[in-house]
């Protein structure tokens, strides 16, 4: 029951949150690479301060096996003065299915370059994961990850 009350209470906070980001920034799309390999769709508020990532991988952890699919939401702490280089810091909800779906929350460090002279966006990340909903609590550490995604809707 406490397991079922925490995973409500992170997906209201998140929902919520969610609600309060004025997206209408960058829309980006690209491939994952390391620990767990996929799709990332990733949407940046206007104001670059924070954004939604959107994750479907398949994780190369043997006690997390099958497909993964992710939501996150991150701040981003800009590095730089234009906004384009930015340390990213998040949390989020994860499902995994493999036979029974585990439900799980992750957290997120990184950092996010935004290179303005192409459409392209860079991220470099950790995101370790606990499932603890229909599963034995398991927690998977090695999901470090290489992403490159091409900006839709560039921003100058």
């Amino acid at each position: 029951m406490k397991k079922i009350l925490l995973f409500t209470l992170t997906t209201f906070v998140m929902l919520s949150t969610f609600g309060q980001n004025k997206v209408g920034g960058e829309l980006s799309i690209g491939p994952r690479f390391g620990g767990s390999a996929g799709l990332s769709l990733k949407f940046h508020n206007k104001s670059n301060r924070s954004a939604i990532e959107l994750i479907t991988a398949k994780s190369f952890d043997n006690k997390i096996d099958g497909l993964t699919i992710g939501a996150m939401f991150e701040k981003l702490a800009p590095i730089n003065g234009d906004s384009r280089l930015s340390a990213v810091g998040g949390t989020g909800v994860n499902f995994n299915f493999k036979g029974v779906t585990k439900v799980g929350v992750s957290g997120i460090l990184g950092f996010d370059w935004r290179i303005k002279s192409i459409p392209l966006n860079l991220q470099i990340d950790w995101l370790p994961t606990l499932f603890f909903i229909n599963v034995k609590s398991t927690f998977n550490g090695i999901n470090g990850a290489f992403t490159a995604r091409y900006i839709i809707n560039r921003k100058k």
